[in-house]
């Protein structure tokens, strides 16, 4: 098992992606999976607090990953979770305890067989406290913002550089200062700054490191 955990925008998402091929893993995208929970309580227009409608609302809730697409309650809603507004909600109903107890069992679950690459915010330190292999991968806030800029700009949305380094900066304050589960660097992780490397030198790295790892474990 191997988790990439860091802050918005620090690329994890094609790294890991590119890492699961690598390596012949499964990727386990957590956050795609969060997303998929806030889509589902925007289109109920539930406030993201704790109640019996929010309960109930994720009772009848369910999510797959399939490769590289999700499935909310049986409908593909890949493109549809990666909004900006979605993204917000997303950070807000991670704080909450019932989505978190909802989520964590389910990535567990798809991490159990292992051969996987867990990638999101808190997978080293809860969804895969276990697992042989972990990194924590940053970058600058400014590099982190042209990433995403790049990102929008390819789903057709045009933001000044301004306006997407206010998103990651708000991000970053409500993913480390949550009290339950927080953006942290986990215990044991191989920290990686990508600023300035491209995909394929994070991965290179990752996968000297995931070697030597291999190695040190059969000797």
């Amino acid at each position: 098992m191997i988790t990439i955990d860091g802050p918005a925008g620090a690329g994890k998402s094609t790294v890991a992606r590119e890492l699961a091929k690598r390596l012949g893993f499964r990727l386990v995208d957590t956050g795609a999976m969060y997303r998929a929970f806030a889509l589902r309580v925007k289109g109920a227009g539930l406030p993201p607090k704790t109640g019996p409608e929010l309960n109930a609302l994720l009772d009848q809730t369910t999510v797959e990953l399939r490769g590289e697409r999700v499935l909310l309650n049986g409908r593909d809603v890949s493109e549809a979770i990666r909004t900006s507004d979605v993204s917000e909600l997303t950070s807000r109903l991670t704080t909450l305890r019932v989505v978190r107890d909802k989520a964590t069992p389910l990535q567990r679950q798809l991490a159990a067989a292992g051969g996987v690459v867990l990638e999101g915010r808190d997978t080293g330190s809860m969804g895969g406290p276990s697992a042989e292999v972990k990194f924590y991968l940053d970058a600058s806030e400014t590099g982190r913002a042209r990433r995403r800029m790049r990102e929008l700009e390819e789903r057709g949305r045009r933001p000044s550089l301004a306006e997407v380094r206010d998103e990651i900066a708000r991000r970053d304050r409500q993913d480390r200062g949550r009290k339950l589960a927080p953006l942290v660097v986990p215990t044991g992780a191989i920290v990686i700054d990508s600023t300035g490397k491209s995909v394929a030198q994070v991965v290179k790295l990752m996968l000297t490191e995931v070697r030597r790892i291999q190695c040190s474990t059969r000797s």
